[in-house]
């Protein structure tokens, strides 16, 4: 039964399949229970609300992730990827469990015979329909049926109906939390406005700052103390704590450059004992070879220096380059079709329009290189142009398009070794010496090998954390960092379960800075560099600030305050002047300063045309009449009096047609906000300790 082969072959995919998809955008993509990996040690990982996740667990559910992840990438996953595989496990574990609380406590359940009656019905699980698809896409019910009745196929059956029941039931908890979500006809109207609505009006703004003086508004410390009690919650602060701390970056050591070296002159004997140079690439390189010839500036600088300067069939190396060490043979050249060229300049700028003394250091220049002085020397000494000024105005090697046209132009025409200029450019004059000139191309066989850091260096650096931290509860974190001669580094300010600066994310110190006292010095955590030994060098109370701590910042917000209000009296009394369907033009009859602006046809969708954005006042137009002058409406920067000249009719029809396009996409967006919010709730409430860094280091 090849079909059954098939799906035999594809089970381990097929199960990973089955661990449910969680609503919209929360994928699990690694089983639990059925996996039998229930914690059976006390080596915790972590707890989630008393779910003991054992090492084992933990370690399985990774192995398995990175596993999926090497057959999507065909390469093992570095120690990066597997710190974010163990952050995708985790918080995977975290979520899925909360889930299953959220199942058990609403009493969800999912009849056996509703499973047999989907797995057997007209519209079987799609993951099992895509299984039995023949070779034109039909499906194959005959050997669907004769698989689920083959007494060989019995355990399969059972997993995939534990993980469909998994499925069902949570499915059935979203309908439950997503029951109260739903579209009103108003939000469904008023997407239909904001897409469709196109209103050309003229407006007044009034601006309080312009229409009332500081001294009018004259703000007290009563009104700075009333509005500081009114609006206490936004003085709120968090409890906040800095570390010192001292680094232990891991680096390759001397002895792992070393290694890759000896490593390279080993395959370098090897050569010359009559070993197959491109043999030996495929053995030791990590980069394969390529039939590309490659001209000039397209190689590293020192890879350029090197291999153009050596012959075919020459072994280069071993050298450094910016990527670890190369070993390189030389095995084609040809002329290629592009003249490069490499040459140095030495650039004076103009200063202003003052290009008279601009030519005239540089005729001086040129003088003194006539004369026999160095182009380096003197490009590191007069040069503006620093990237290339201390390599003595070299620029390396370039093709055509590479440069500017002047620029360009005078390098082709000059010869080798000629000094031309002063050429005058964008940036100003250049003084330029073509060094060479080459179509040559060249094809090579690299055998690269990166330095990396070996588990000896590594534990060597670790070891040396573990040292300082000792020594720094026996003699003080400061004086011994100074004796070792360590940087001290510190923290910003931060809050509990947030970001660290400088570190990141990391839950088991921020757990530290939290629950230990000022001074306290820490074990070894991992940081992204390497390891960090850290001391609670500040710890802040949260609670609301003092209003003499806030005092000077509030008084531009009530300041601002009172002027909106006594600007709204005025903006009231001017419009009294105004019957319904007066222009607006009659305002400036008696206010002469008063600009009246029109915007021209817009879409709400789009910002207002010189006004832009204001949420106030896209939810006023909404509402106006053509050609009725408005009351004052307060916007987000000040007041404004509008008359609509023309706005779109509604279209009844149109908008009956899209209504149910616009609830799938507003009910859409809803449901993710609600789903997102709904789990960042449970992880808040839920009691969750993180020991990974107890682990992995």
């Amino acid at each position: 039964m090849p079909i059954m082969t098939k799906m035999r072959d594809n089970m381990p995919t097929i199960l990973i399949l089955l661990v449910v998809a969680f609503i919209l955008t929360i994928v699990f993509e690694w089983g639990m229970d059925y996996l039998e990996l229930k914690s059976r040690s006390h080596d915790y990982v972590g707890v989630i609300n008393g779910r003991k996740i054992s090492y084992q667990e933990f370690i399985e559910l990774v192995r398995q992730r990175s596993e999926q992840e090497k057959q999507q990438t065909g390469k093992e996953p570095d120690e990066n990827a597997l710190n974010r595989i163990r952050d995708e496990v985790w918080n995977s574990l975290v979520t899925q469990t909360l889930i299953e609380e959220e199942i058990k406590r609403l009493r969800i359940d999912v009849p056996d015979q509703e499973i047999v009656e989907w797995v057997k019905g007209d519209n079987p699980p799609e993951f099992l329909y895509r299984q039995f698809l023949d070779s034109n896409g039909v499906f194959n019910r005959a050997a669907y049926e004769a698989a689920i009745a083959d007494p060989r196929n019995r355990e399969i059956w059972i997993q995939i109906e534990q993980g469909l029941k998994k499925q069902r039931m949570q499915e059935k908890l979203q309908s439950l939390i997503l029951a109260s979500v739903r579209v009103s006809e108003s939000e469904l109207f008023e997407k239909y406005l904001e897409q469709n609505l196109k209103i050309n009006m003229e407006y007044v703004f009034f601006d309080p700052n312009k229409y009332v003086t500081d001294e009018e508004a004259n703000i007290t410390d009563t009104d700075i103390e009333k509005y500081y009690n009114e609006h206490s919650s936004e003085f709120k602060i968090e409890p906040t704590r800095k570390l010192k701390y001292v680094k232990f970056i891991e680096v390759p050591s001397s002895k792992d450059t070393q290694s890759v070296i000896a490593e390279l002159e080993d395959v370098l004997k090897k050569v010359h004992s009559g070993a197959d140079f491109l043999d030996l690439l495929n053995t030791y390189s990590e980069t394969p070879t390529t039939e590309i010839f490659y001209k000039h500036g397209e190689l590293s600088p020192t890879k350029e220096e090197k291999l153009f300067s050596a012959k075919v069939g020459e072994i280069v190396g071993p050298f450094s380059d910016f990527d670890g060490y190369h070993l390189v043979k030389i095995l084609e050249e040809r002329n290629g079709n592009d003249e490069y060229i490499r040459a140095r300049h030495i650039l004076i700028n103009i200063q202003g329009n003052d290009s008279t003394s601009a030519i005239n250091e540089a005729k001086e220049i040129l003088s003194k290189l006539k004369r026999g002085e160095s182009f380096a020397t003197l490009a590191k000494q007069y040069s503006k142009d620093p990237s290339s000024a201390e390599k003595g105005g070299d620029l390396g090697w370039f093709g055509k398009g590479r440069m500017v046209k002047p620029f360009e132009d005078a390098c082709y025409k000059a010869q080798k070794n000629q000094i031309v200029g002063p050429v005058r450019t964008q940036f100003g004059y250049h003084i330029i010496q073509v060094i060479d000139k080459s179509k040559r191309e060249i094809k090579i066989a690299d055998i690269a090998i990166p330095v990396k850091i070996s588990s000896e260096t590594r534990s060597l650096i670790y070891q040396n954390a573990q040292d300082f931290r000792y020594l720094a509860q026996e003699n003080g974190f400061i004086k011994e960092a100074e004796v070792a001669k360590y940087q001290i580094l510190e923290t910003p300010a931060f809050t509990k379960d947030g970001v660290i600066p400088g570190i990141g994310k990391h839950p088991a110190l921020n757990r530290f800075a939290f629950t230990k006292d000022l001074g306290d010095i820490s074990e070894v955590f991992p940081i992204p560099e390497g390891y960090g030994v850290f001391m609670i060098s500040e710890i802040k109370k949260g609670g609301i600030r003092p209003l003499n701590e806030v005092k000077e910042s509030l008084k531009p917000r009530v300041l601002r305050e009172k002027k909106m209000k006594i600007l709204a009296k005025k903006v009231l009394e001017i419009r009294k002047e105004l019957s319904d369907t007066d222009p607006l033009q009659k305002i400036t009859e008696k206010y002469p300063d008063i600009t009246i602006q029109t915007t021209g046809q817009f879409s709400m969708i789009t910002s207002i045309p010189g006004i832009g954005r204001d949420i106030k006042l896209n939810g006023a137009l909404y509402n106006l009449q053509s050609n009725i002058v408005s009351k004052p409406i307060e916007g987000t920067r000040g007041y404004y009096i509008i008359k609509i000249l023309e706005k779109t009719e509604i279209d009844t029809t149109a908008y009956n047609s899209q209504k149910d396009m616009f609830k799938k996409q507003i009910l859409q967006t809803k449901k993710s906000q609600f789903i997102s919010e709904w789990l960042e709730q449970l992880k808040k409430n839920a009691d969750i300790e993180d020991n990974r860094d107890m682990f992995f280091r």
